[in-house]
């Protein structure tokens, strides 16, 4: 591989975007070998206006990474330089898996969605401060960093000052971009959109990137809380952000922040955060086998307000059960004569306790290509292992988790309240 200004051994390619080409480098002249990132211009075209649209972009980002000075979420400029009339930035390299790699494993929990609303909109907020518009915020410009679990975002190359101009030229990704961005006007709460798309693409599974959400005949807003099933108060919120008319959105990152911060305050958010804990517990405890009868055995104390519907309860299909359960409202002669408590326990206990394992070895492969991308995903959704799993123990991980989302969602819709089925939740992570 090459060798740039004397110091910059490429490694590796990393990719292209609209207007240059990165590559994994490590710089030779420190004593850590330290990796970064070498961004090089390279417009896809020569013709003068994008060779010039090009260049103004290039200088621009390493302007406003100068500007943003460090900052923990984003990556820090290391060095710009041009080298046989070519023009390179050096920036920090950080180690994690693309959003856009996560967005394909399951659908968000809207614990997992608040969660990550939270994180990308507090450095949002910081970058909205220097009054900069990031104009590309997308799954691949979104990186969860191994060491935390922190998104970082990365790709400054189609960022804009803000400034009272009429027109600029049209940067973005469709799917991520608002109207106002299309037309060549984009402003801070572009971004704002940009972010709702993705919360919407982690809760329904739709990528607007490829596929158009369905919009209302009359007002024109997203269609999209019939695929998934969230609180009324996050709802609201990601209705703001993704107004078609810019005025009615959040004005800039704080105020979405400040907005998603409050639905901690609501009961149906706190609800589920209740449940993602109890979730990141039983996967925490999946080496010793006792994860899922440990919680299960807590379930019956109290008589819930409505039966909770066992049958057919991992398939998603909850009126199988519910009609099952008003057939069985009539007294049965052999029931009649067993405790209503050991009851309650048969009836509510098998559901929790036992997770069918429908995966194997050979679909975790076709999903993620190898037994170390098992290992990164299963870490990066908050599974933990006390020593190194086998390949059974991935399965049944992974098994067990997918069971328990269908199980919440189930849940959820049954228990007015956690505390009516008496729970006791003890984290050990």
């Amino acid at each position: 591989m090459s060798t740039l200004a004397n110091r910059y051994k490429i490694i590796k390619n990393l990719g292209a975007g609209g207007f240059s080409q990165v590559y994994l480098a490590k710089d030779l002249q420190r004593d850590d070998r330290r990796r970064c990132v070498v961004k090089q211009l390279q417009p896809k075209s020569d013709d003068p206006f994008t060779v010039r649209t090009a260049r103004r972009l290039f200088k621009t980002e390493v302007n406003v990474l100068q500007k943003l000075g460090n900052h923990d979420r984003i990556p820090q400029l290391y060095v710009s330089f041009e080298e046989n009339r070519q023009f390179y930035l050096v920036e920090q390299y950080i180690t994690g898996q693309g959003l856009s790699r996560e967005l394909t494993w399951w659908h968000w929990t809207e614990a997992k969605t608040v969660a990550f609303l939270q994180d990308i909109l507090e450095t949002l907020a910081f970058v909205h401060r220097k009054q900069v518009i990031h104009r590309d915020i997308k799954p691949e410009n979104l990186i969860r960093r191994d060491r935390d679990q922190r998104i970082v975002l990365i790709d400054f190359g189609s960022v804009k000052k803000r400034q009272p101009a009429d027109y600029t030229a049209i940067v973005g990704t469709q799917g991520y971009m608002p109207p106002e961005q299309l037309l060549g006007k984009p402003r801070l709460n572009s971004d704002i959109y940009a972010v709702g798309m993705i919360a919407l693409r982690g809760l329904t599974g739709i990528d607007p990137a490829k596929t158009a959400f369905p919009t209302d005949p009359d007002t024109g807003e997203f269609l999209w809380q019939h695929k998934t099933n969230v609180s009324p108060e996050l709802a609201q919120v990601l209705n703001t952000m993704v107004r078609q008319d810019h005025r009615h959105r959040y004005p800039s990152a704080q105020e979405a922040l400040q907005a998603v911060s409050q639905l901690g305050e609501a009961s149906a958010p706190s609800r589920r955060r209740l449940l993602q804990a109890a979730g990141l517990s039983v996967m925490g405890l999946l080496g010793t086998g006792m994860a899922y009868p440990a919680l299960s055995q807590e379930l019956p104390n109290r008589k819930p307000s409505a039966s909770f519907p066992a049958t057919d309860l991992l398939s998603g299909d909850t009126s199988t059960a519910e009609k099952k359960a008003s057939a069985e409202k009539q007294p049965d002669p052999v029931t009649q004569s067993i405790p209503a408590q050991e009851q309650e326990a048969s009836q509510a206990s098998p559901a929790l306790a036992t997770a069918p394992q429908r995966l194997d070895k050979q679909e975790l492969l076709r999903r993620y290509g190898s037994y170390n991308e098992c290992r990164k995903i299963a870490k990066a959704n908050g599974i933990k292992f006390s020593t190194t799993p086998t390949w059974d123990k991935l399965v049944y991980a992974f098994s067990y988790s997918e069971a328990l989302q269908q199980i919440s969602q189930v849940y959820l819709r049954t228990y007015p309240n956690p505390a009516l089925a008496g729970i006791t939740v003890e984290l050990t992570l």
